[in-house]
């Protein structure tokens, strides 16, 4: 197949498009149960790399040498990491849930050292998972396997696919374990300084992401384990994401570079830039920074629950900019007010290499990275147009305009 997609309306449904690179299973009327993919070769210690998509409720596991389990499944009604949900294997449950909402891309790396045994056949070492990655972040780290029910361990064994519900991968990768590696640890590296975010934290720092240092960060954190990070350099949303809150560690330890970093998978909005623009028309350039804007910050409110409302001056109106968890946590809502509104001001909601309109308001952003969802602007359209990278996502503004981000 060339390409999947799971419409966000009806996230239990998988559309397939005809071609290479993908392979998927999607259940039918006549067929409701995947035959399990075993391959030819068997395997020993190993690298394992693959990207999966999958619809609401669907799960599979990935056998390594038909013996030991690891689960990738729909992990948005989680609301605690188990060793029998998304990420988990026999016995351990993963570090934190990093998992992606349905329709979304995601990416696995395995490390695997198999079993040993001796010339009488005796085992002398278990298997091992070296490390086990979701989304770029560790889950598991030196975890001794222990063996499904049934299952015979060997010194090699082919790899099983187990697939319940529709679920497809891509970008599979299998090589040779490195001689020699395995989880060593640093003792040079200090206890890490971890903030946690039980109730509503409000963190200021430098946060570093890719090509740039945001100097005026503020990080929000929040007990449903979604998270963001805003510029007020620029005012606009630099990152989010799911999982644990902050790693404090370069700010705080010793004397500290003054940053802090997302423990969780963040996801990224691109190069700052202004998150409201004034347009002579909809095909002008959107300004790169602040410069002739009349932009001030003016700081952050807390309500009753830490929430902050960030104030600011754009174009001699009073901009207001104020992101909730959403219900469950399945992402951010996010509602930008502005007094006394310009006929041509307009709001970036999203820009990426790739957008495409789902319909009803919801867009799906990059790779299948994350979902865009319009959920009031008034009586005003968003659209999309073409800039020098891709894609854009801009609607009008009058008042005001809430939107969701789901990842």
């Amino acid at each position: 197949m060339e390409d999947v997609s799971v419409p966000f309306a009806k996230p239990q449904t998988m559309t397939t498009q005809a071609g290479e690179g993908i392979f998927a299973f999607v259940p039918t009327r006549r067929v409701s149960q995947a035959s399990d993919l075993v391959t030819i070769a068997e395997h020993g210690d190993i690298e394992l790399e693959f990207d999966y998509l999958l619809a609401a409720g669907s799960r599979a596991t990935i056998a390594l040498q038909d013996a030991y389990e690891f689960i990738v499944s729909d992990s948005q009604a989680e609301a605690a990491a188990t060793a029998t949900g998304n990420g988990g294997i026999t016995g351990y449950a993963p570090r934190q849930q990093v998992g992606k909402a349905p329709g979304l891309w995601q990416t696995v790396k395995l490390a695997f050292r198999a079993p040993e045994f001796d010339a009488t056949g005796k085992k002398t070492l278990p298997a091992r998972l070296v490390r086990a990655q979701l989304n770029g972040v560790t889950i598991h780290e030196n975890a001794a396997l222990h063996p499904r029910s049934g299952a015979t361990e060997k010194a090699t064994g082919p790899l099983r696919i187990a697939a319940s519900g529709a679920i497809a991968f891509r970008n599979v990768k299998l090589s040779a374990l490195p001689s020699g590696q395995a989880n060593q640890g640093n003792n040079n590296q200090p206890n890490p300084i971890l903030v946690n975010a039980e109730t509503t934290r409000v963190l200021r720092s430098f946060v570093d992401i890719p090509g740039r240092r945001v100097v005026h960060a503020v990080s929000v954190g929040h007990p449903q384990h979604v998270h963001y990070t805003y510029d007020m350099d620029h005012g606009t949303i630099v990152q989010a994401w799911r999982g644990d809150f902050l790693d404090a560690t370069p700010m705080w330890h010793n004397r500290g570079n003054g940053t802090s970093r997302a423990l969780g998978a963040p996801i990224y909005f691109g190069t700052p830039q202004p998150a409201l623009a004034q347009l002579d028309s909809r095909n002008a350039a959107w300004p790169s920074d602040t410069a002739g804007t009349g932009y001030r910050p003016k700081g952050y409110r807390l309500d009753k629950q830490d929430q902050p409302t960030f104030k600011y001056e754009l174009y001699g109106t009073t901009v207001e900019d104020f992101t909730v968890p959403l219900p469950g946590g399945e992402g951010l809502s996010r509602t930008v007010r502005v007094d006394n509104a310009t006929g041509n001001l307009y709001l970036q909601l999203a820009k990426a290499s790739e957008i495409e309109d789902q319909g009803n308001g919801v867009y799906v952003i990059g790779d299948k990275s994350w979902y865009v969802r319009l959920d009031d602007s008034g009586r005003e359209k968003p659209f999309i147009r073409d800039h020098q990278d891709g894609k854009e996502l801009l609607v009008p503004v009058r008042g005001s305009v809430r939107y969701s981000i789901i990842f």
